[in-house]
């Protein structure tokens, strides 16, 4: 049993990894929020509030922690400067391992929004503490949203936008021919998958999660044969998806070209290095996922 802490606890991924941990009932969560979280101490874990321009607050309230999960997510500079807070606070309070924010893959020069986590994982490197990043593709919840059935539980706490392919309005925007390979992993799987992890003698510096890997033109005949829909499909070229998002003005399209670009580009077919060591885990397909919540059977 190690006492680990979560920071950015009210973030969606976070949730799925403090509902892992609990379940284990293996390990002690300290959870980091800058508010009371009444329903998690309820739960059985440790909230402690705290302030990140405070660094003595910060190491307060990782004493004793020996694992920091962060899960801060935000738009702009803060992400890196409250993750950069955390790590300072964690080398004073002789915190053992630090996990950054990561959750999908390092794309710092590619992905607009993640340019400001590559200070953090170079200062990780230069900390003196083991250390991984967590990349695990794209969230295979993204596709619950307007599910006709079990619709939250599909999303597990996933707002955002559809990518690749809107289930609901019938499109597939497709980057390239479709031959390239994606990883897609359930947060749920992340998760436990995390949970693993904690018990891992040594952590390599990439953990990399895969539920499964199919290409973009498997996913969309996944989806015409499980719902039952004809998809307008509309093939992107690398050149077209660059000029897309030159012009683009509008953050969150500008974040869904980008990522349709890290497909083309191969930086979503993704090879599993933690899946063989957590064998127990066994992780959501992606035929069992949409046959659950877009089924017509």
């Amino acid at each position: 049993m190690v006492t680990v802490a979560i920071a950015g606890g009210n973030s969606t991924i976070a949730s799925n990894i403090i509902n892992a941990i609990l379940a284990s009932k293996k390990h002690q969560l300290v959870v980091l929020s800058r508010s009371p979280q009444p329903d998690l101490e309820e739960k059985g874990a440790i909230v402690r509030v705290v302030d990140y321009e405070s660094h003595e607050q910060l190491a307060k309230a990782l004493e004793g922690v020996h694992t920091v999960l962060s899960c801060i997510w935000s738009y702009g500079p803060t992400i890196a400067t409250s993750q950069l807070a955390l790590l300072e606070a964690a080398k004073e309070a002789k915190v053992k391992r630090f996990a950054p924010s990561e959750w999908a893959v390092p794309a710092y020069d590619k992905v607009s929004y993640y340019k400001v986590k590559e200070s953090v994982w170079e200062a990780v490197k230069k900390s003196g503490l083991e250390y991984t990043r967590f990349i695990n593709g794209l969230w295979l919840n993204i596709w619950a949203a307007d599910a006709p059935r079990e619709e939250a539980i599909g999303r597990s706490g996933y707002l955002g936008p559809p990518i690749i392919i809107d289930i609901k309005a019938g499109n597939a925007s497709i980057p390239g021919d479709g031959s390239r390979q994606v990883a897609f992993t359930d947060m749920r799987d992340i998760g436990k998958y995390v949970t693993a992890a904690l018990d891992f003698e040594k952590w390599d510096e990439d953990s990399s999660i895969v539920g499964e890997k199919l290409s973009v033109n498997e996913f969309v005949d996944k989806v015409e044969r499980i719902t039952g829909k004809s998809l307008n499909k509309t093939y992107l070229t690398l050149e077209q998806l660059n000029g897309l998002i030159a012009e683009n003005k509008e953050p969150t399209m500008t974040m869904i070209y980008e990522f349709l670009r890290l497909i083309e580009e191969g930086d979503l077919d993704l090879t599993a290095t933690i899946n063989q060591k957590a064998p127990e885990v066994k992780p959501i397909t992606l035929d069992a996922f949409l046959t659950r919540h877009w089924g017509t059977a």
